[in-house]
């Protein structure tokens, strides 16, 4: 009989249950905010910031859309691209709803974030 090290049966534990990401990610339904809150916030932030509303990062922080200097560098279809395809700790969304619907998404919450600033 084989005997494995605690180490790597917990490697091998965190390899499995990590799984997709974007699996556990509900389909869009049409709603942006209720979307924005069920989705992305998780990530991103309530506010679009990365942080929770404490003002701590979030532990898998994303993006943080209220910094205008950095996310106005990039063109609508630069994040609609990464929305559907993921990038880095982003999942892909490309099965959860569709460019159209990324793409408002962009217009009517994420570039918000921005402009409040």
């Amino acid at each position: 009989m084989r005997r494995f090290t605690l180490p790597a049966l917990l490697l091998v534990g965190a390899t499995l249950s990590a799984g997709d990401p974007a699996k556990d990610l509900p389909k869009f339904q049409g709603d942006l905010q209720k979307y924005w809150m069920d989705a992305c916030a998780r990530c991103h932030g309530v506010n679009g910031n990365g942080r929770d509303n404490n003002g701590k990062p979030l532990p898998d922080a994303g993006f943080d859309f209220t910094d205008s200097r950095k996310a106005n560098k990039k063109k609508d279809s630069d994040w609609v691209k990464v929305t559907m395809q993921g990038k880095d700790k982003m999942p892909a969304f490309k099965d959860k709803m569709t460019e159209a619907d990324a793409q408002k998404m962009l217009t009517e919450i994420v570039r918000k974030f921005a402009a409040k600033r």
